[in-house]
């Protein structure tokens, strides 16, 4: 079986959950499930994981969208179990990465540290 691997370009983020490895894709329908479901704005989310102040709620609500938009049947519920099986504090560098590239940003995670590629104005 082949693992799955992130396009960077299009600013996907690995994530590891139990032992599998995933890829989240940031795309407009998931940042506005992510809204929706977090009852908060992208940015304030985002500034918020990036200090480490996130729940088990937000994480799973972030992977859940980033996994349907990859392609993944992922369910809250199931992403849940994922996410304590692996644990919250595990999940929340790729997370983070997840939002930094959903808001333009350079994911980190081996890439070069390059941001600003000319791909908005």
């Amino acid at each position: 079986m082949s693992e799955a691997l992130p396009n960077r370009a299009r600013g996907e983020v690995a994530i590891r959950l139990a032992g599998r490895d995933y890829v989240l894709r940031p795309t407009f329908q998931a940042l506005c499930e992510i809204e929706t479901r977090t009852g908060q704005g992208i940015v304030a989310l985002a500034r918020r994981t990036a200090a480490g102040d996130v729940g088990v709620t937000e994480t799973a609500a972030i992977v859940t969208a980033g996994l349907r938009a990859a392609g993944e049947p992922a369910t809250f519920d199931t992403v849940g179990r994922l996410i304590l099986e692996t644990g919250l504090a595990s999940c929340v560098p790729a997370v983070t990465a997840f939002l930094t590239a959903a808001l333009g940003g350079d994911a980190g995670q081996g890439g070069t540290g390059q941001g600003g590629t000319g791909d908005g104005a």
